[in-house]
């Protein structure tokens, strides 16, 4: 029997290319996460260096049938940022994914096409500074 996370960690490395699904797995490794909290780290810091406010809770969406879009498999306050920042930059909400994923991965890259991967020491850092920051508001 899946739990919810099981099948949220499968659905949403599930929608990315495999070299990226990789990327995001040796970042795991190095900040001693899940995949698919880096992916939701990520996209919370990618928010929030575009002044996207993006809130703590890491609640899951409450329908998670088979046919939803990266997205609406994130939690309700990264869906939130993730519309907000679609309607500023006139972008489909599932490329303000790619973009946050890309961000972590390749900062000089725009989508995945082009996107190098591999973990960089810095990226790792702003993200656990990121984390760490975000720990201390939330106790």
């Amino acid at each position: 029997m899946q739990t919810t996370d099981s099948i949220n960690q499968v659905t949403l490395l599930g929608y990315l290319p495999e070299r990226i699904q990789s990327a995001l797995q040796a970042y795991g490794v190095e900040m001693n996460l899940a995949p698919e909290s880096v992916v939701k780290l990520a996209i919370r810091y990618f928010l929030e260096s575009a002044s996207i406010s993006v809130g703590l809770d890491d609640k899951d969406p409450v329908d998670m049938s088979p046919n939803q879009n990266i997205p609406a498999r994130l939690p309700h306050s990264i869906q939130q940022g993730i519309e907000q920042y679609a309607i500023e930059y006139e972008f489909p909400p599932e490329f303000v994914v790619e973009l946050a994923i890309t961000f972590l991965l390749d900062p000089d890259a725009s989508s995945f096409e082009d996107c190098q991967v591999g973990v960089q020491r810095e990226q790792v850092y702003l993200l656990r500074q990121y984390q760490n920051d975000h720990q201390a508001e939330a106790a």
